[in-house]
Formats: structure tokens, sequence, C-alpha cells
């Protein structure tokens, strides 16, 4: 069994770090479109990989990469969303426990599968470009933008985009 602990309480500690914008988030939707579909491009290319396509993009890729990883309850009680918050796009828990699992691998995924990128790295950055998103039916809502899923086959089948912090700002400065 596998399980950084480290690894996973700095990751909780970068999610409740996440501070939600509106106004970030509307002048960057050209970024957080790309960062939806590379996370999009990412999962699906380690859901088939893995033998995980049952719940994408949402699904629990750690646990298929390794079934014993384990996260301190505790430690993923602390990212439940406030109720008395205003924002309309937390973390939602599902994705949040999913990140933080993978977080909880460590190196594991880059030592077994060198080939495969972070999946949730544009999740993630997406985040740190203003907020969060809500899921819609077949599709991920940016606040902004509808971004359609589609299928993993379609989605794993893409090239892959530059999800630099400098690429995003030049797509969003385009706009």
């Amino acid at each position: 069994m596998v399980t950084d602990t480290a690894a996973a309480e700095r990751m909780v500690e970068r999610l409740l770090a996440v501070k939600w914008d509106d106004d970030a988030a509307f002048a960057q939707q050209q970024s957080r479109a790309r960062l939806a579909r590379e996370f999009l491009r990412r999962t699906a290319q380690w859901a088939l990989t893995v033998g995980a396509q049952e719940g994408w993009p949402f699904g629990d890729l750690a646990g298929a990469v390794d079934p014993e990883v384990a996260v301190d309850p505790a430690l993923l009680a602390r990212l439940a969303p406030d109720p008395s918050s205003a924002d309309p796009f937390p973390v939602l828990p599902d994705m949040a426990a999913a990140i933080v699992r993978w977080a909880a691998l460590g190196d594991l995924p880059r030592q077994r599968f060198p080939q495969l990128d972070d999946p949730y790295e544009p999740m993630l950055a997406l985040f740190d470009r203003g907020g969060g998103y809500a899921r819609g039916p077949g599709s991920i809502e940016l606040g902004f933008i509808e971004f359609p899923i589609r299928s993993v086959a379609e989605r794993a089948a893409l090239e892959p985009v530059p999800i630099d912090a400098a690429a995003l700002d030049a797509l969003d400065r385009e706009g």
C-alpha cells in the first residue's frame, strides 16, 4: 500500500487556499476552458490506461492505480463545503477526495506510467484561475462557459495543449 500522507496534506492545503473570484474567472474564461479540455484529455487517458472508465471523468483514478491507497477521513473532512458560503462553485467533495487520494499516491503514478501527465493539475490550475465548476448534463459548467464532456475515447485521442501560465495568459489576452 502506498500512502504519501505529507503529499495528501499539502494538497488539502492547496485546495483550501483557492480563492474563488468571479471577476478573475470571467477574465480568464478562455484559459479555464482550455484547462477543462486538458483535464478531460488527461483523465480519459488515465481512465483507459488503468481501467477506470466507469465514473469518468470524476471517478477514482487513485483507487485504480492502487486500490489500497488510504487518506485519513479527518483530512478529507477539512474540504467539506461550507454551508454558509455563497460560493456557487466549491470544489465538489468527490472531486476533492479524488485529487487528495491522487496526491496520496506520491510518485507511484509517475513511476508506473511515466508517459502520462498528472490528471488533476489542469483542474487545480482552473481553480487557481478564479473558481470552480459545476456538473451539467454532459458538460462541465465553468460559470461563463459550458464545456462538453463527450466520450472517454474522444477525449483521450486529443493532442495535449500547453497549460503553462504564459500560454494560458496569452490565450486570455487574445480572448
